[in-house]
């Protein structure tokens, strides 16, 4: 399945002032594209509030491009493509269509999913269906200082589809084609499903340094996939240990990528993507060799 992520930031009140899209294409489980683009909104006016919110002022979107030449670089990921957005039928979706009559721009076509409503019809037990709840729910790492950046927003709200649809096995229509059970989808079961590939925000969005500054590990963007004997559900922990021989750890793969961990049971096209990439890949032998003095310390 092939689907895009999108979030906008405005600078006012105005349906019209985006300032900044962010966009995340996921195909096969994954992340294959993700970037954030300024948009100088009309006038390039902005309030306070809206700026205290996403930090984006008038002296950032200055010189940005306008919404149409945006427009042409995001245009493939969005027309004919299932889309997907938090609070995007209230928000990002009616936004994108007051865009196109501002600009006198034919409408595009796509498969709009709302992930707001989709929680709200899975999970009708939670006191609010905020990003961050959801994220929580799901065992998803969420970072409060990245919120609002329409690029994170994206990607997390792009997650949160994903694991909604692999649990919920939703239909074409990405409806669940069962009544869902309140007892079903108590967060403990989505803790003991998927707690154990989750990785602490603080170790992907770091705010210390790493322990040791010259290990082979040091400065390099690693991903971690499959299962590894020696940290049986137990990702954090060698997440951990990498940060502190100074990886920089990375939830998905990308042509910045410099190394692949690979464990038992990795995934096929996961492995093709790193192929296609030519991404140097380590096994748990190798990994052990470099990190079993960090194990038990």
């Amino acid at each position: 399945m092939r689907f895009t992520a999108i979030d906008f930031e405005k600078a006012n009140n105005d349906s019209c002032s985006v300032c900044s899209i962010g966009i995340s294409v996921f195909e096969n489980g994954m992340v294959i594209y993700s970037d954030n683009f300024l948009v100088q909104p009309p006038g390039n006016e902005y309030l306070p509030l809206h700026t205290s919110i996403h930090g984006i002022a008038a002296e950032d979107t200055c010189t940005a491009p306008h919404f149409p030449e945006v427009w042409d670089l995001i245009s493939e990921h969005i027309e004919g493509q299932i889309v997907v957005a938090h609070n995007g039928c209230t928000v990002e979706f009616p936004i994108l269509e007051s865009l196109f009559r501002y600009y006198e721009m034919e409408m595009p076509s796509y498969q709009g999913i709302c992930t707001l409503q989709l929680s709200q019809q899975l999970f009708p037990y939670l006191n609010n269906h905020q990003l961050s709840t959801l994220a929580e729910l799901l065992n998803l790492n969420f970072s409060e200082k990245l919120h609002h950046n329409s690029q994170y927003d994206a990607e997390v709200c792009g997650l949160i589809f994903l694991r909604m649809h692999q649990y919920f096995k939703l239909n074409s229509s990405f409806q669940p084609d069962h009544k869902i059970k309140k007892e079903a989808v108590k967060k403990d079961f989505f803790s003991e499903t998927f707690a154990s590939k989750k990785i602490d925000s603080s170790l992907i969005y770091p705010t210390e340094k790493p322990k040791y500054e010259n290990h082979y590990f040091y400065s390099k963007k690693v991903v971690i996939t499959g299962e590894f004997t020696a940290f049986p559900k137990q990702r954090n922990k060698l997440a951990q240990i990498l940060f502190d021989c100074g990886a920089d750890i990375n939830t998905s793969i990308s042509k910045n990528t410099d190394l692949v961990l690979v464990g038992t049971g990795a995934g096929p096209k996961k492995m093709e993507k790193i192929s296609a990439l030519s991404i140097a890949v380590m096994n748990e032998e190798e990994l052990l060799g470099l990190i079993k003095d960090f194990i038990n310390s």
